[in-house]
């Protein structure tokens, strides 16, 4: 929690400057005069508000950016302390404990907005796949460490027939509650105001992020990716929010002239805007690190770790940022939930920001189409800025040496199947399903190709890791393929029933799979339930329930597993 956080400063040794201490002991001085009595025990405001606290964060993440040192000092030999005159060391912890404090500040920031409203085009909200207890980053489905808990639930025969139209069995998580961390948000919580701190916050993090992306102390780039993902849930959610309701009535007080009113709306509007070019900005920083990650000299898996790589470079160790970056991309994309119909008008962007358009509309898909494009397709004679991405992400997959990027790449992977499926019907047609189904699609050839090193990767965390993008890809197949169904009755086209003899449940995955990714997908989900690491095992023997049924492990294939893993 962010109390015990705030009191671990005062604990360091060798100790941090009196300035750090003393913002530590106000801040924490704030959050207690916070504290609301009766009601829910233990339940805490969110402070949003309050300038001091905010301006107390920044000022505390300043501190741990170069401001918050202790002076050096050399002991000579009779043991007296000289001082080295104004050489100072910079601490990471008070950046450390500051990206805490931001992370708990815009998640409660985020769960005083309205919910959005739930969606009839039965694509779902594209979180009914998250399992565990990851980091809490985006959506909640991003996992930076520790270990993953399978999420196992009880699956009715049909299970994955009733969980993709929502009906029973079906899982949903709402990214506008804090009902995940066991709080519900306060009664008659409202957005933000045009002079809230929050938006004084936001304007600073985007600097902050592309400050610390490449850190040296890996814990601090670990928060840096927690706070990327924050910072986008709340930008996006209050797009939604901005989009879906009538905010002139929530901004606009009695007292107020029409004027006035029209004023505090242009600002408010001006404000959430200027958020999502922040946002922008914080991705564009995340890319360009990445970038230059993936352009380093790395070795082979087939050579010699140790002689190919330029210091601590094998496959145990940390990769430098690499593996935080993708952590940082991942959490990004599943923190743009934005479900905007339209991007943003130039007109309602702050004055003197000349993105206009470049506010985007919070879909991650929608906003950066042109990294699923091949260089063929999307610019022609091998343009970089087409594919770029998903071939490095395919890179990091399959070829790697370490297996912290490995797993890393196949998270990112995962999200990116979720934001196709989350804005498969904003305007776009069915654009972005094809993404998912198209035989040509680049993304769809890299995840195939992914899934099926993951799935066999000698390292069960990365198993683990290639095991939840199988299920939320075969997942989002299922969804796609009952939808056209669906969609096709309405229509009045009759389709070919098959035989009924053949199963329904094998033959409803058949359909819905491409037969190149039945012999692929089909034998690496049945061994992996028979894995020697327990997470995967038991994480393998619930997808399988979740596709075929509680009746899965009888159903019988045209070909045996055994035979489809010969030929593959």
């Amino acid at each position: 929690t962010v109390d015990l956080a705030l009191s671990s400063l005062s604990r360091r040794h060798p100790p941090l400057s009196a300035e750090v201490i003393e913002l530590s002991t106000h801040l924490l001085e704030v959050i207690s005069s916070e504290i609301i009595g009766g009601g829910d025990v233990g339940y805490v405001a969110p402070l949003s508000e309050n300038e001091s606290y905010a301006r107390g964060i920044l000022r505390l993440v300043e501190l741990g950016s170069g401001g918050g040192g202790m002076m050096t000092t050399t002991t000579n030999e009779n043991g007296e302390t000289k001082d080295d005159g104004n050489k100072t060391i910079v601490r990471w912890e008070p950046l450390a404990v500051g990206l805490r404090l931001i992370v708990d500040y815009l998640q409660a920031r985020t769960g005083e907005l309205p919910p959005p409203p739930p969606r009839t085009d039965g694509c779902g909200n594209g979180d009914d796949e998250d399992e565990g207890t990851g980091l809490g980053t985006g959506g909640g489905g991003v996992y930076a460490e520790g270990p993953r808990i399978p999420k196992i639930d009880p699956v009715a025969p049909l299970g994955i027939v009733e969980n993709i139209n929502g009906g029973a069995g079906a899982t949903t998580t709402n990214n506008n509650t804090n009902e995940s961390n066991g709080k519900k948000p306060p009664a008659g919580s409202t957005p933000p105001t045009a002079n809230s701190p929050v938006f004084e916050l936001m304007k600073a993090l985007p600097s902050i992020v592309d400050a610390h992306v490449e850190h040296a102390e890996p814990r601090v780039r670990s928060l840096v990716a927690q706070v990327v993902g924050v910072y986008a849930l709340y930008a996006t959610s209050l797009l939604n929010w901005l989009d879906s309701c009538s905010i002139s009535e929530e901004v606009g007080t009695n007292d107020c002239s029409n004027d006035e009113e029209n004023n505090q709306l242009k600002q408010l509007k001006q404000s959430i805007y200027s958020a999502q070019t922040g946002r922008r900005a914080i991705h564009a920083a995340i890319l360009l690190s990445l970038t230059s990650h993936l352009q380093m000299k790395e070795p082979s898996r087939t050579d010699n770790p140790s002689a190919a790589s330029d210091g601590a470079l094998d496959d145990t160790t940390g990769w430098r940022a690499l593996e935080t970056n993708l952590h940082a991309l991942a959490s990004y994309i599943d923190g743009c939930v934005g479900r905007s119909s339209s991007n943003a008008r130039a007109d309602d962007v702050v004055v003197g920001d000349d993105s206009g358009h470049n506010a985007g509309n919070g879909s991650y898909v929608d906003e950066e189409i042109h990294l699923f494009q091949s260089p063929e397709l999307g610019g022609g004679g091998g343009d970089d800025q087409f594919g770029w991405l998903l071939s490095g992400l395919e890179h990091c997959c399959v070829i790697h040496v370490n297996r912290h990027v490995r797993a890393a790449s196949a998270a990112v992977l995962g999200v990116l199947v979720k934001a196709c499926m989350r804005s498969s019907s904003r305007g776009s047609g069915d654009s972005h399903r094809d993404l998912l189904v198209d035989e040509t699609s680049l993304f769809r050839s890299v995840l195939k190709n992914s899934l099926r090193s993951t799935l066999e990767d000698n390292w069960s965390q990365v198993r683990m890791a290639g095991s939840v993008l199988c299920r939320r890809f075969v997942r989002a197949l299922l969804r796609i393929h009952r939808l056209d169904g669906k969609l096709n009755s309405e229509e009045g086209i009759d389709e070919d029933d098959e035989s009924d003899d053949e199963d329904e449940e094998l033959t409803l995955f058949e359909s819905a799979i491409a037969p190149d990714l039945v012999p692929m997908l089909l034998p690496r989900m049945c061994l992996n339930r028979f894995y020697l690491a327990q997470g995967v095992k038991l994480y393998s023997q619930d997808t399988w329930k979740l596709v075929f049924g509680n009746n899965g492990t009888q159903q019988q294939h045209s070909d045996s597993p055994d035979e489809l893993y010969s030929s593959e």
